[in-house]
């Protein structure tokens, strides 16, 4: 009978290290749990729709929380609605940032200036912690947190603080940063406003304006084909 006992909690054990392994993976591919399945943070991305669209309605991006790489003055600027714990989101930054940083960003053709949209608690932590360090450490902190994702499946916070930690903030400062309601506020009536304005439900996101208005691209994209759009757009406002 002990026996049996052992080996059905060998089992139970086992299923519940499955469990967790492929909560992870799902979580890491931008799956989110919705109180009753995983579904795509994204869900846009799962049915056919043109590669942009118009939009109308306001970014509500205030100055004070506005980080921007470019010149203020491009024709274009990009609004990248990211999470911390989106995997796709962390691909762009990796991947098509820096290209769209050499092709377009330091050319003075676009204005790029991400903007958090968490779909987690980690992720309101981080997106949080990014806008209490100095404002030109903001992009080198986002880099940190993308290229090690240790703190994203942390049983605790610690690793996430231990990163902040290396940009200059201090126990004391994380801990008024975590007590900052008007921030947490802030973040949430962005992230509010793209649901109401936009009917973004996911990440990444896009808007890009100029001169003609606003576009929408939901989702990741080939760096070829948002290259090719971006000079379309480019060859409009001139």
């Amino acid at each position: 009978m002990l026996n049996i006992v052992k080996r059905i909690s060998r089992i139970m054990a086992m299923l519940a290290v499955y469990v967790i392994c492929a909560y992870g993976y799902l979580t890491a591919k931008g799956f989110v749990f919705d109180g009753h399945t995983m579904i795509l943070s994204n869900p846009a991305e799962a049915k056919e729709r043109p590669f942009s669209e118009k939009v109308t309605g306001e970014v509500g991006l205030s100055a004070e929380r506005t980080r921007a790489l470019g010149v203020e003055n491009a024709p274009l600027t990009i609004f990248a609605y990211s999470s911390m714990s989106c995997a796709h989101c962390r691909d762009f930054h990796k991947f098509t940032l820096p290209k769209l940083k050499r092709d377009f960003i330091d050319q003075g053709k676009v204005r790029f200036i991400f903007i958090h949209f968490p779909i987690e608690v980690i992720a309101m932590r981080a997106a949080k912690l990014s806008y209490c360090l100095p404002n030109e450490k903001f992009y080198d902190f986002i880099d940190e947190l993308y290229e090690k994702k240790d703190w994203l499946y942390s049983k605790n916070e610690q690793k996430l603080y231990n990163h902040a930690k290396e940009f200059g903030i201090t126990d004391a400062d994380i801990e008024a940063c975590n007590a900052d309601k008007k921030l947490t506020s802030d973040i949430l009536l962005v992230k509010q406003n793209a649901i109401d304005n936009f009917n973004i439900l996911g990440t990444p996101s896009f808007i890009i304006e100029g001169k003609d208005g606003k576009e929408m691209i939901l989702g990741t994209k080939n760096y070829d084909d948002f290259k090719a759009y971006l000079e379309k757009r480019l060859a409009g406002e001139q």
